[in-house]
């Protein structure tokens, strides 16, 4: 399936599962907009690729009502050039999402890799690889609620034969 196809696809699951989220694709940088008064929350994914898609709806799927209150949950970022010591930091809090994420690849069959979000050379740290591991085996057995509403409506998309079929006429 060609990449604006398979987006479409995930969108429409979306727009059913996670109907009071709305998505956009084509930012240069991904960014989590909380509602405010009457606007809608808005999940921006970096250019036009499904993997920034994934791993930003796994940052939401996996954030707590509090944290959908606030601008990207209230992480923080710091860019490529971090230190040692911020780069642990970012591999804390990025092993659970990119488990999340893991599993999104899987079940659309998109090749997954670990991203440190660095482009120095680092390689990942062994712990930040099992923690990734782990999250990804919670998340098959027993993910948080708004997730496992979402691997559903991907699965029963994915199992609908007539619907996959059209989206994948699409090429």
């Amino acid at each position: 399936m060609k990449q604006d196809a398979l987006i479409s696809a995930v969108l429409h699951v979306c727009q059913r599962v996670l109907p009071t989220l709305h998505i956009q694709g084509g930012a240069s940088e991904p960014f989590y907009q909380a509602p405010k008064g009457n606007r809608p929350a808005i999940l921006f994914f970096r250019e036009d690729f499904v993997r920034s898609l994934f791993h930003e709806l796994a940052h939401y799927s996996l954030a707590e009502d509090m944290r959908r209150q606030i601008d990207d949950f209230g992480y923080w970022y710091s860019p490529c050039g971090r230190s040692s010591r911020e780069q642990e930091q970012f591999e804390q809090v990025e092993a659970r999402p990119q488990g999340l994420e893991k599993l999104f690849c899987e079940i659309w069959a998109v090749p997954f890799s670990p991203s440190l979000d660095d482009f120095s050379g680092r390689q990942a740290s062994t712990g930040f690889l099992e923690k990734l591991e782990n999250a990804y085996i919670e998340m098959k057995t027993t993910p948080p609620n708004t997730s496992q509403r979402v691997l559903e409506g991907m699965r029963y998309f994915i199992s609908n034969i007539s619907t996959y079929r059209y989206f994948s006429s699409r090429l």
